[in-house]
């Protein structure tokens, strides 16, 4: 997955070649080209963080799906645990 903002958009590739746009967040768009490219993958690629602006927005916002089917698309609500 990669990231890439211009001064409208928001822009992010998948890793199965698919590619999302949105309009910029309001602290996207008030910030430099400089800190909108500063932006990092995180939570196992659920989510965009942005250190310079310390904000962070969820892949759920950017395909406009709930937040569950994302963690449970990443594995995170499969795991079952049984009482021993």
């Amino acid at each position: 997955m990669s990231v890439r903002c211009d001064d409208k958009r928001i822009y992010v590739a998948f890793d199965d070649g698919r590619e999302v746009s949105k309009p910029l967040l309001p602290f996207l768009r008030e910030a430099s080209a400089r800190e909108r490219r500063n932006c990092r993958i995180t939570d196992y690629k659920t989510a965009i963080y942005w250190p310079d602006l310390d904000e962070q927005v969820g892949v759920d916002w950017i395909l406009d799906v709930p937040e569950d089917d994302v963690l449970e698309l990443a594995g995170f609500k499969t795991m079952i645990f049984k009482r021993s």
